[in-house]
């Protein structure tokens, strides 16, 4: 398996430490691994927490807008990657 993009940054809460995240290509869950990939940045994180219009979920589907918590800061249009895991 290979990474996959599932989705872009909408809109960032710098203050909550918080972004939505527009799932276009897959769903996303709590605990994938992610790379955000922006103009001068990129790292990898677990999604700790998901939300879908303000109620806690364990999945966003493609379609929906997801908020998640982000450990460094992002900027709108920043490209969301699910990190596959490693199969030996």
């Amino acid at each position: 398996m290979s990474d996959e993009r599932i989705g872009f940054i909408g809109h960032v809460w710098k203050k909550a430490g918080s972004a939505s995240v527009d799932l276009v290509g897959a769903s996303l869950h709590v605990g994938d691994r992610i790379r955000i990939r922006g103009h001068n940045h990129e790292f990898e994180q677990f999604v700790e927490s998901l939300e879908v219009n303000h109620v806690a979920r364990e999945i966003g589907s493609p379609g929906e807008l997801v908020a998640i918590s982000v450990q460094e800061p992002v900027s709108e249009r920043d490209e969301v990657w699910r990190i596959s895991p490693h199969v030996p």
